[in-house]
């Protein structure tokens, strides 16, 4: 397919904190709008490499000494990207102009400016012949910014594309909560707390699931009012945004849960409860009330949370499927979108959505060098 100078077919690649898999998408873009969006699929990643990855998770502070590991995981997860994408073109026969690589975040810390995301663009690029996109939050973090979240701009184009009325609020909940607000000026993004991540974490623990499907078992449970004013009590919360988080700085709140004398239904209750929460506070900080709210993420499709947030929130609350975006494709179209504006030289972070000191252009381009 021809296209212009000014667009490019971008295909992005995302997998994110939960690590079960590589969502792919295709899109043309000029980096300011998406013209088409092409088909979505997702690929699990192969045995070993998961098994390394929720290792690595699980084992944090030994990995990150572990030069070997280190590298070995990145070879396999980069492995598994590139067939992923040979399987995405293969589906679709759409042969894309650029990829956008984000990689497998292991770990993020705010505090000390470091967020690690694993893949080898390089490698990509060489397998697929294709120009690769990646190192996203690098720049941010060099420029004074906390490296996350990376969705707001994207979410900016959603809440225009989709003409929500402003100020409007756009929820992202994957492994962390995060949470945009536009209101035609302003430009805010943070992460409110834990998402899905914690939960996928207990019910991985117990049983040969992924997550709670629907929210079924935390929709029978009783919450834990005292775990939850523990957890309300929190430093992150007194904060002021932009702020980030790791899935790892809930680990305490997840350890006292967990080990409470109490049924599988009640910790998973309480364990939703914390997201619940942890968005109350956030959306309470913002400078106006949005008008409208809508729900991406995989906690989209988590009925018991859904239900909790609209007895919660006066706003009408939409979920991003009812509008036309698979909640499936979401993250993958971000990075997709960032690298055709790292391309084209747009900023992708801001001083409100990460504290970067200025409007900052992010993502490292990886040209394949023919022989």
């Amino acid at each position: 397919m021809n296209t212009s100078n000014k667009t490019k077919i971008v295909l992005g690649l995302m997998s994110e904190t939960s690590m079960d898999g590589i969502d792919t998408t295709t899109i043309l873009s000029d980096g300011i709008d998406i013209y088409k969006y092409y088909p979505h699929y997702s690929f699990k990643y192969s045995k070993v490499t998961q098994k390394n990855l929720f290792r690595s998770f699980n084992e944090i502070s030994y990995f990150l000494k572990d030069k070997d590991a280190q590298e070995e995981l990145t070879y396999g997860v980069t492995i598994d990207h590139y067939k992923a994408t040979e399987k995405m073109i293969n589906k679709t026969n759409i042969i894309p102009e650029l990829i956008g690589f984000h990689g497998q975040t292991i770990y993020h810390n705010a505090k000390k400016r470091m967020s690690l995301q694993l893949g080898d663009a390089t490698l990509l690029a060489k397998l697929l012949k294709i120009d690769v996109v990646s190192n996203f939050r690098k720049n941010d973090i060099i420029n004074g910014g906390e490296g996350a979240p990376l969705a707001p701009i994207y979410h900016k184009l959603l809440i225009k594309k989709y003409k929500l009325q402003l100020p409007s609020c756009i929820i992202n909940i994957g492994g962390i909560s995060n949470l945009t607000y536009y209101d035609g000026r302003n430009l805010i993004g943070f992460d409110t707390g834990p998402g899905n991540g914690l939960m996928d974490q207990l019910i991985q623990s117990i049983s040969n699931e992924k997550f709670d499907e629907k929210g079924k078992i935390a929709s029978k449970g009783i919450i834990n009012k005292k775990l939850i004013d523990i957890f309300k009590n929190n430093k992150y919360f007194k904060k002021n945004y932009p702020k980030s988080l790791d899935r790892h700085d809930f680990s305490k709140i997840y350890e006292l849960i967990v080990s409470e004398n109490m049924s599988i239904e009640n910790k998973m209750a309480t364990l939703s409860e914390l997201t619940i929460q942890s968005i109350i506070i956030s959306m309470n900080m913002l400078p106006q009330s949005p008008k409208n709210i809508l729900i991406s993420g995989g906690g989209a499709n988590n009925i018991h949370l859904i239900k909790r947030l609209k007895s919660v929130f006066k706003q009408p609350i939409s979920l991003s499927h009812e509008i036309g975006i698979s909640t499936q494709r979401i993250e993958a179209d971000l990075i997709a979108f960032l690298a055709i504006r790292c391309l084209k030289k747009y900023p992708i972070t801001f001083p409100k959505t990460t504290g970067a000191r200025k409007p900052t252009i992010g993502g490292d381009l990886f040209k394949y060098k023919k022989l």
